[in-house]
Order: structure tokens, then sequence, then C-alpha cells
């Protein structure tokens, strides 16, 4: 009954391990300073973050993304600004933001501008 007990305590104690490492892990570092926001292939990276975002719910997809200027980029940090179109016709300008949350996951937020 011990010798039970003991291997399912180190069963348990791998299993939280292994958990722990796979989502609590830090992405590697990534240098962002020779991105090219108005690139074809970043704007496309662009369209489909976003949509990917927005996929659980109704709101309209971005269908092109344009005029992209890169504010920052560095080591973990990018950020995009231009223009996002809409299905429904709208347009805005917004601000792609990327970089690392306190645990060293990378996150990703787009901001639209306050005069839209």
């Amino acid at each position: 009954m011990i010798k039970f007990r003991i291997a399912k305590i180190a069963i348990a104690a791998s299993l939280l391990t292994s958990l722990f490492a796979n989502t609590a892990s830090a992405d590697p570092d990534r240098d962002f300073s020779n991105v090219d926001c108005n690139d074809a292939k970043m704007r496309g990276l662009l369209l489909e973050t976003y949509n990917d975002i927005k996929s659980n719910s109704d709101a309209p997809t971005v269908i092109d993304v344009y005029d992209q200027k890169k504010i920052i980029g560095d080591i973990n940090k990018l950020a995009c600004h231009g223009t996002y179109e809409f299905s429904d016709g709208d347009k805005l300008n917004m601000t792609f933001k990327l970089y690392k949350n306190s645990i060293g996951q990378f996150i990703n937020s787009f901001e639209p501008d306050s005069d839209n």
C-alpha cells in the first residue's frame, strides 16, 4: 500500500510539473528591429491575427490592411500603425502591439485611434 501511494504521488508530481512547464513557460526572445510593417506578408499576418481574435464574435472581419508604419521594433516589442478595412465597408486606423507579459508570454492587441 505504501509503495502504491509513493508511485501515485510521484506520478501526480510529474504531471503537475509538466503541466506547469507547458502553461507557464516563457516564449523565446525575438528581435523585431528589422520588421517592415508594410510588407505584404506582415500585413497578411496582421489581418489573420485580428480575425483570429474576433473569430468568436459576429463583428465584421478585416479584409485589408495597408499604410502600416512601424512605431517600435525592438527585442520582444513591436508596434505597427495603419489602416484596417472591414467587411462592412468601415475603415479604422489602429495600432497593433506585441509585447511580453510578466511571465514571458507574447501578448498582442489592436487599439483603434481615438479620432476614428
